[in-house]
């Protein structure tokens, strides 16, 4: 009797041994198959909600920055329009002469020619060399530069030739004759 008890409580005891054997490897499958990468799903989405919030604080960052990249955006428009009076996108040629006019009126001097050259192509821009030819006196002749140097369009004038009158008449005692290059914006020029 006491082997047989003693043989019971052998088998009681594997019994609980392979029952706890069986719950463990359940458990470990448990942890393995369904605990193990619902941990490592959870730790993705948890990294990838700090990265979308990360980029939602920069996208609030530019946000806040909105009302003064927009002024900035107008400031520069602003700069862009005064430019393009500087450094026209296109010859102007009625224009130009209108107000090469004026200045010359404006100076007391007459135009006896005013020839519009060929374009000179550079890299952005393109020079446009205008010959003018006009009479009058010497200090005309100063206030008309300085007017043209003045000018809201960038003019240069050089290759300057002045000759006295054959015969003067009144205020106008010489000839003058120079180029007058003004320039051109090519905004839309093809890329190399």
């Amino acid at each position: 009797m006491a082997l047989e008890e003693s043989h019971a409580a052998d088998n009681s005891f594997r019994s609980r041994l392979l029952v706890m054997v069986l719950l463990l490897a359940l458990a470990g499958a448990l942890y393995l198959y369904g605990v193990a990468p619902r941990r490592a799903q959870l730790a993705l989405l948890l990294q990838q909600i700090e990265m979308l919030r990360a980029e939602l604080h920069k996208g609030q960052a530019v946000e806040a920055s909105l009302p003064q990249f927009k002024r900035e955006i107008s400031r520069q428009r602003e700069h862009l329009r005064t430019l393009r009076q500087i450094l026209p996108e296109g010859k102007e040629t009625a224009d130009i002469i209108r107000q090469i006019q004026r200045l010359a009126a404006e100076s007391n001097l007459r135009i006896r020619s005013f020839t519009p050259q060929q374009t000179v192509r550079r890299d952005f821009y393109e020079d446009w060399p205008i010959l003018i030819a006009v009479e009058g006196s010497y200090g005309s002749l100063g206030i008309f530069l300085d007017k043209v140097g003045s000018f809201s369009r960038i003019i240069n004038v050089d290759n300057i030739s002045i000759r006295g009158l054959d015969k003067p008449a009144g205020q106008r005692t010489l000839s003058a004759t120079c180029t007058a290059t003004t320039f051109v914006f090519l905004e839309n020029q093809e890329e190399s």
